[in-house]
């Protein structure tokens, strides 16, 4: 028995590798044979698979045999494998090296929110790869996609109608070298942590709840000093304050997956439902510097450990109501959290009067993403009808976020010194809703036996509402009297230092810094409409040609509830666009075709990165703030593809491809009061090219040895070209430094012009060697992704550039019996080389880690039993 996986059940295995677009609709290409003697018979087609023989755009296919293969826990990993395809943050896939601004996401047809800040895209890694049924990653646009196509967009595809009734059960465990087992940091929280629900604990306390209704800034101005003692010793303490260590769990991770497809009498239900637990801690010690005028300011050793908890769960009902009508209905639910404790020792050169700095932050995220959708398809004849409508909602709440900063100087090894904002409690949530709906048809007109023209249409809704909202506060110093807060309590830890005693009108009160801007409101809505013709114009040569209307509006608003006036002015982008798409098709031999497209497309700003709301980024602790003056990104594309298919899954691919990007939108690094800041900008023009090359091939061994006889041997390689390079010298562009003021500057003033785009990587490549027998299944992947600049630097600031070296991963699977009955026994190896995360800066300095650290060797094993 060949090695088996509930997925491979799934009637739409077969199907989900396809890509339904506006010109979509290919026929069988196979001519019946002639009644009489001819002297020649051309079989065109006959060896290109359906995916990429029923479409005629530049697609990368992710099949349900490719996911078992590589055996990656979540969706991120898992693109990866295909060509032009690489991973930022561990969760944000890239598409020819453009940025996940660049690059959009679908769940089933539909977009989803992201929780995340500082994201449009949804992080892929909250998709767990067990409810996945497949992906497909289109290069070319096409009207049928949304306009807001870059480097290309990703659509997942979940699991759909079973064959036959299954359940399995999966269990796992790993550890990884360099946290599993060894003492990293934590803190007390609550006993339901590990669940991922942070309890009633973290909820805002009631006091300060009650001050915040009252609509006024939480000082001494607003509130009498009895009250401001009352508020601030509500504020739980030790649990989220105090830091120890302890040693690491290992990875823990366990799924149920189950289906059925019932008879009712003519009509088909299957059901899918799947639950999913994964569990895991990880240490980084690493170095972050940050240089300035060639001369390093800060230098620190940042111990961080992150407990990452994740929960998912799916639901999919599909009816079948006869062969021509199929209505599907599907749930998703995932929630990610993660449980941080951070300490970090080193110099900073603004502070004074040091020998040193200790800093200490914990922090609570919980992610949550929610999703309904209700599809149908329809067949009427000719005519092919199909229709969706999603609800989504994100959610990212992160009570008591905590910072505290602590002087190392010649006579105490650790004391509180009172600095500005030297401590720090942060209570932030954003909630994300978006509505989507559309209605596509199409229509074949035979026009021969064999040709066939196809007449497209669609209509597509879409609205997004985000609400961020940020409560900062501070406790600090009222009085100068150093016998009110001698040195034996400054000396203390966090909750000793504030304890009730401390918290008194002459000792510490709480004050609210929370500023004009710190909150706001983000509105999308876009209304669309295209049409698309779909046609063998002459024999073997087929065009796909359309256009997409697309009329948004886009409103960002900082706010705050005390009445103050924001010092940004609301952003109102209203534009609409024409956006055209071409793309021919030869077909001039039976195993070979020949591709090329031309289109226009957008990318509009992020929420985000038009909201001049000050934002701590948690993964590297970095201040980014918005530019409300940002523009859309228009695109001009232009894309070529040979394609030759060698047999089953086996192929060789050459595609190459230009982009001209008006006004992309650029990170940037200025200097702010004792750090920096990241801000973004719309350099005046860039340019892209390069070209891509896949291979995959399966063989048998020529050596004589039963051993490598008896397996099927796989391999592929693919690697993608980019050179980018921004233009625009003597252009005027908004200068990042006088935010939220809008001053214009020529664009050579920030270095915009000749280098290349930020995010852009010159060199991707992806491989895998392995071998699938009778009951076992090997394979080995290695990616890697070259060197690109992840912040522009701006005057005295160097680039910040991230080099994600070389992943190397091994996946075996075994199929066993015990005592009767069928498992699946899983091994995985990641990261076998030990690439650490490096990040840094050139400068006169040399080079100096802006946040490196070692992300060491992930081992896991699974068991998964089959009924």
């Amino acid at each position: 028995m060949k090695l088996s996986h509930s997925r491979r059940r799934l009637k739409s295995a077969l199907l989900l590798g396809t890509v339904w677009c506006a010109s979509s609709a290919a026929v069988a290409q196979t001519e019946p044979s002639p009644a009489e003697p001819v002297d020649e018979i051309v079989v065109v087609g006959r060896n290109i698979p359906d995916p990429q023989r029923n479409t005629s755009e530049v697609v990368s296919v992710l099949t349900v045999d490719d996911l078992d293969r590589a055996g990656d826990d979540n969706a991120a990993l898992a693109l990866t494998r295909l060509s032009g395809l690489s991973l930022v943050s561990g969760k944000f896939v890239y598409v020819r090296g453009l940025g996940d601004r660049y690059s959009s996401a679908l769940l089933n047809g539909s977009p989803l929110p992201s929780p995340e800040p500082l994201r449009r895209q949804v992080p892929l890694d909250l998709f767990p790869s067990n409810i996945l049924g497949g992906a497909t990653v289109q290069k070319t646009f096409s009207p049928n996609y949304p306009g807001e196509f870059g480097g290309g967009i990703i659509d997942l595809r979940t699991i759909d109608l079973p064959d036959e009734g299954f359940l399995t059960v999966k269990l796992g465990g790993g550890l990884n070298t360099v946290s599993t087992m060894k003492n990293g940091l934590v803190y007390e929280g609550t006993d339901a942590d590990w669940t991922g629900l942070g309890g009633s604990l973290r909820n805002t306390p009631p006091a300060l709840q009650a001050a915040i209704d009252q609509g006024k800034l939480i000082n001494e101005f607003n509130f009498t000093p009895t009250e401001l003692e009352t508020i601030g010793e509500s504020l739980v303490n030790s649990p989220f304050t105090v830091l120890q260590r302890e040693l690491q769990n290992p990875d823990v991770e366990g799924e149920v997956t189950a289906g059925d497809t019932f008879d009712l009498g003519g009509v088909e239900l299957g059901l899918v439902g799947v639950l999913g637990y994964d569990s895991q801690q990880r240490t980084e010690d690493a170095i972050r510097q940050s240089v300035v005028s060639g001369l390093i300011e800060d230098d620190f050793v940042a111990t961080t450990t992150n407990w990452d908890i994740v929960f998912n769960a799916f639901a999919g009902a599909s009816l079948k109501l006869s062969e021509d009508h199929l209505v599907r209905l599907s749930g998703l639910l995932v929630r990610s959290t993660q449980k941080k404790a951070q300490s970090a020792d080193g110099t900073d050169d603004n502070a004074s009067g040091t020998i040193g700095i200790h800093r200490e932050a914990t922090a609570w995220y919980e992610r949550q993403l929610a999703s309904i959708q209700v599809s149908g398809d329809h067949f009427f004849g000719p005519l092919n009808v199909r229709w969706r409508a999603a609800g989504s909602e994100s959610r990212r709440d992160a009570p008591y976020e905590r910072f505290i900063a602590y002087d190392k100087t010649v006579t105490f090894p650790l004391i509180y010194s009172g600095r500005t904002l030297g401590n720090r409690t942060r209570f932030s949530y954003l909630n994300d809703q978006v509505f989507n709906a559309g209605l596509d048809a199409d229509y074949t007109i035979p026009l021969s036996d064999y040709r066939d023209l196809v007449l497209s249409a669609g209509l597509v809704y879409s609205k997004t509402d985000r609400d961020y909202t940020q409560r900062q506060f501070s406790f600090i110093e009222t009085t100068t009297d150093p016998a009110l807060i001698p040195n034996s309590v400054r000396v203390n830890r966090p909750d000793f230092l504030f304890q009730p005693d401390s918290i008194r009108p002459d000792g510490f009160q709480l004050q609210e810094f929370t500023g004009r801007d710190d909150s706001y409101d983000g509105f999308l809505e876009n209304r669309a409409a295209y049409f698309a013709v779909d046609a063998e114009i002459i024999p073997r040569v087929q065009v796909a040609a359309g256009v997409r209307y697309e009329d948004a509006d886009q409103e960002v608003r900082t706010l705050n509830s005390f009445g103050l006036t924001p010092f940004a002015a609301p952003v109102n982008i209203e534009n609409d666009y024409f956006l055209p798409a071409v793309t021919a098709t030869w077909n001039f031999a039976e195993d070979m075709l020949l591709r090329a497209g031309f289109s226009q497309t957008i990318a509009r700003p992020q929420f985000r990165e038009l909201a001049f709301t000050p934002y701590v980024d948690p993964e590297t602790d970095r201040v980014y703030q918005g530019n409300p003056f940002l523009t859309d990104s228009k695109f001009t594309n232009y894309d070529a593809r040979y394609e030759y298919y060698l047999g089953r899954n086996q192929f060789v691919t050459l595609a190459g491809f230009y982009k001209k990007v008006d006004d992309p939108v650029e990170e940037v690094i200025l200097a702010s009061q004792g750090g920096t800041v990241t801000r973004f900008i719309n350099a005046p023009q860039a340019t892209l090219y390069g070209g891509e090359f896949e291979y995959r091939t399966r063989f048998d061994m020529p050596f004589d040895v039963p051993v490598l006889l008896e397996p099927e041997w796989l391999f592929s390689v693919n690697y993608t070209f980019t050179q980018s390079e921004v233009n625009g010298t003597d252009e005027l562009i908004v200068d990042p430094s006088q935010l939220p003021n809008r001053v214009l500057a020529p664009a050579s003033v920030f270095g915009l012009d000749g280098t290349e785009l930020q995010g852009t990587p010159k060199h991707i490549v992806n491989a895998q060697f392995g071998w699938e027998a009778e009951r076992s299944q090997t394979v080995l992947l290695l990616g890697w992704v070259s060197e690109r600049i992840t912040r522009r630097g701006l005057g005295s600031l160097p680039s910040t550039r991230e080099t994600p070296g070389i992943q190397l991963d091994l996946n075996h699977k075994q199929n066993i019996e015990i005592y009767g009955q069928p498992f699946i026994l899983g091994f995985s190896a990641r990261n076998l080389l030990g690439a650490d995360h490096e990040e840094f800066q050139l400068s006169t300095a040399g080079r100096t880690e802006a946040n490196t650290y070692a992300r060491g060797r992930t081992l896991s094993a699974s068991l998964t039993a089959e009924f």
